[in-house]
């Protein structure tokens, strides 16, 4: 498996690369090359341009929940692939979604239009479902530990998101489960419960959606902890939503079992 980040919130260290607030991921897993979403642009298009992967030639989209930094460059992969199929939460239809975290309400929701006119490229998600020999997607994910609470600031329609619109990409290799999940809004100690059946999970990667001025020190060092007891050889690869807080609470509790990415970081396992 190689993985590829596209595009996240900070800089590359290869010049002419794009940052910008979201989240995209390249890989080429059994033959096949994917991405788990899109970012907010563009920008993960013209990254990949300048990375040597070519937009046209992916076979799956997976889009890993209905917010914008993540589904917003939706409309760019349309102009550039006519054949990969898209892989949505059947959840995600009809629903909007919102962020009142900087004092108003803003529309974050992916384009619903987009959805439509591709009706035929679409697959709606409704339950666990393998899609080749070593990729699946989960996509009921318990409440067994506490939410990122940065979730307060976030409505479907007119009420809390639940998100139960969040998928989560698991790749088996090797080594163990790579476990993909863009946001991580039900939580990675959540995530990492619903996936636990796959068998040994040596990766995570992703955000973790611990945004600074929510959780206090105690509760991100509780939670780190947690994670290094039940899942002491988990590598947590983390970027976007994770905030700087979160960041440190992982590297003292996990030391280099946390690893941070960036537009450009590259993944290689067996």
């Amino acid at each position: 498996m190689k993985l590829v980040v596209l595009v996240d919130n900070a800089p590359g260290k290869q010049d002419g690369l794009i940052a910008e607030h979201g989240l995209s991921i390249w890989m080429a897993v059994d033959g096949q090359q994917w991405l788990i979403d899109t970012g907010e642009s563009d920008a993960f298009a013209k990254n990949a341009s300048q990375l040597g992967i070519d937009i046209a030639n992916i076979d799956h989209l997976i889009l890993s929940h209905g917010h914008r930094d993540h589904c917003g460059g939706l409309e760019t992969f349309l102009s550039l692939n006519d054949k990969a199929k898209i892989y949505i939460s059947a959840n995600i239809c009809d629903n909007n979604y919102y962020s009142t975290r900087r004092g108003m309400k803003r529309d974050i929701s992916l384009t619903h239009s987009l959805i439509k006119s591709n009706a035929e490229r679409i697959v709606f998600i409704k339950h666990n479902i393998s899609l080749s020999d070593n990729v699946s997607i989960a996509t009921t994910i318990p409440h067994n530990h506490p939410l990122p609470q940065a979730n307060a600031t976030l409505l479907k329609n007119d009420s809390l998101d639940d998100f139960d619109h969040e998928i989560v990409v698991a790749v088996n290799t090797l080594y163990g489960v790579v476990i993909i999940s863009p946001c991580s809004h039900n939580g990675v100690l959540n995530t990492l419960d619903a996936c636990s059946h796959l068998g040994n999970i040596s990766h995570y990667i992703g955000g973790t959606h611990l945004i600074d001025n929510f959780e206090n020190e105690e509760e991100l060092n509780t939670l780190a902890s947690i994670l290094k007891i039940q899942h002491p050889n988990l590598a947590l690869i983390s970027g976007h939503c994770t905030g700087i807080s979160a960041k440190n609470a992982f590297k003292n509790a996990l030391n280099n079992k946390f690893i941070e990415f960036y537009t450009g970081f590259i993944l290689e396992t067996e």
